[in-house]
């Protein structure tokens, strides 16, 4: 028993949070460059008819996004660094420019990594370069995305503590009616991390190609679930990488998100009545997050 515990507490050191451990890598085999079974899965439809917006503006609070890749640098709309309080974002850590490459309309040869081309990306760097970040870093993120107008906030990191400052920050950005996507942690079936435990934030899980459910993800207060095992990814060389995690699910759920604004999205029932239901909801939440026109 004191062996299985043990077992489990290194586990979890090893894949919590954000950390470079959290995601893995590999050869691509033939199935993932000519596609990506995630856009399939979450637009199911396959065509996608939107009416012409306005850009939806989404911040990526994390490690910074890579600027010499012109496929994701064309949306970057604005950037800050709530480390050391500059507008010089400092992205060692790949993390923050894999997540980005979802959130646009990337792709490379065959392998359509992003969802909409439709978007303005707001690059806050709350992490550092070795992906740790902390609450109050967070928190200022928070308040210059709010200054900024921002349609999504997209977290695809947690902490594992409530923070009461980072609660209020929360709150006053869900009042501007921004939504907040925040990453339900990698924690071994353990309790959803903070923010997305949070009552105003969309908690994203992850599942792979069949539907199961990211062995690592954690549990209890769900909202939706998202690709997010095996997803192919641009890394900061600018190159596809495979990647798993319920970081990657985040950025894939505030994605489809960001089509329902497009459409004019009013409330969250929309986004429920479009998922597809799963299982049990404190695993797989309200089901797998579409958008079906």
């Amino acid at each position: 028993m004191i062996k299985k515990y043990i077992l489990i507490c290194l586990c979890l050191l090893y894949i919590v949070g954000c950390e470079k451990h959290e995601t893995t890598k590999f050869k691509l085999s033939k199935e993932h460059r000519d596609n990506n079974w995630a856009i399939c899965m979450t637009l199911p439809n396959k065509k996608i008819e939107i009416t012409k917006t306005q850009p939806v503006k989404i911040t990526v609070l994390d490690s910074g996004i890579e600027q010499n890749i012109p496929q994701i640098k064309k949306h970057i709309k604005n950037t800050y660094n709530a480390i050391d309080r500059t507008s010089e974002t400092k992205p060692f850590f790949p993390h923050g420019t894999m997540i980005a490459s979802i959130l646009t309309n990337t792709q490379i040869k065959n392998t359509k990594i992003g969802i909409t081309e439709n978007t303005n990306l707001y690059d806050i760097q709350v992490l550092d370069e070795h992906g740790k970040g902390e609450p109050s870093d967070t928190i200022e993120g928070i308040e210059w995305s709010i200054k900024q107008g921002v349609d999504i906030i997209n977290l695809s990191f947690g902490f594992a503590k409530d923070d009461s400052r980072l609660k209020a920050a929360i709150e006053k950005a869900h009042l501007k009616g921004i939504l907040i996507v925040a990453s339900a942690g990698n924690n071994l079936g353990l309790s959803t991390d903070y923010p997305a435990k949070y009552e105003n934030v969309l908690s994203i899980s992850a599942v792979d190609k069949n539907k199961k459910i990211f062995a690592y993800a954690g549990q209890g207060k769900i909202d939706f679930v998202a690709p997010g095992v095996n997803v192919p990814v641009i890394n900061t060389e600018g190159s596809i990488e495979i990647q798993s995690g319920t970081s990657f699910a985040t950025a894939y759920a505030s994605g489809v998100i960001s089509l329902f604004i497009q459409n004019g999205l009013k409330n969250k029932e929309e986004i429920i009545n479009s998922a597809e239901k799963l299982g049990e909801i404190s695993i797989y939440g309200n089901g797998l997050i579409q958008y079906k026109n």
